[in-house]
């Protein structure tokens, strides 16, 4: 088995400024949906809690198409097209296959939105700490044998 292709890593302030962009981006998506279907338009939408299983549907969807099946393609989110980085399998150097993206890398991600639950609060902490080592690797890169990396240039 040869190794997998040396790459640059991905600058820490790349990858944050990715990370920032599109954490605007998914609920932005999320929230022009749920105007565009009418969600939660009236006082009678508040009466039970299924608005909230709709909402999380679509957010759930939004982030599936715009993340999971970039990644999947590009191994690029939008933001971290614009700051010309990608995810690559660690051990091959390839695009990482979509089912390790949304079952070992994605639950990480919406985390912090669980702060009543404040242990799990904690996980994102955890998470970013070991990107200040050499390898410049999340938890939850490590997790889903996962590096980000600067995008080569198109050929």
């Amino acid at each position: 088995m040869s190794a997998a292709p040396a790459h640059v890593l991905a600058a820490h302030w790349r990858r944050a400024v990715a990370s920032l962009i599109d954490l605007v981006i998914v609920p932005a998506v999320t929230l022009l949906l749920v105007l565009i279907l009418g969600t939660v338009e009236d006082a009678e939408d508040y009466q039970d809690s299924f608005w909230v299983a709709e909402i999380l549907i679509i957010a759930i969807a939004v982030y599936i198409g715009l993340n999971g099946l970039l990644l999947r393609r590009r191994g690029q989110t939008i933001g971290k097209a614009l700051m010309k980085i990608r995810i690559v399998d660690a051990a091959t150097g390839e695009n990482t296959p979509l089912w390790k993206l949304l079952v070992l890398r994605a639950p990480f991600f919406p985390l912090p939105v669980l702060l009543p639950l404040w242990p799990l609060s904690l996980v994102p902490l955890a998470d970013l700490a070991p990107i200040a080592v050499k390898s410049r690797r999340c938890l939850h890169d490590f997790v889903a044998g996962t590096v980000v990396v600067d995008a080569a240039p198109p050929s």
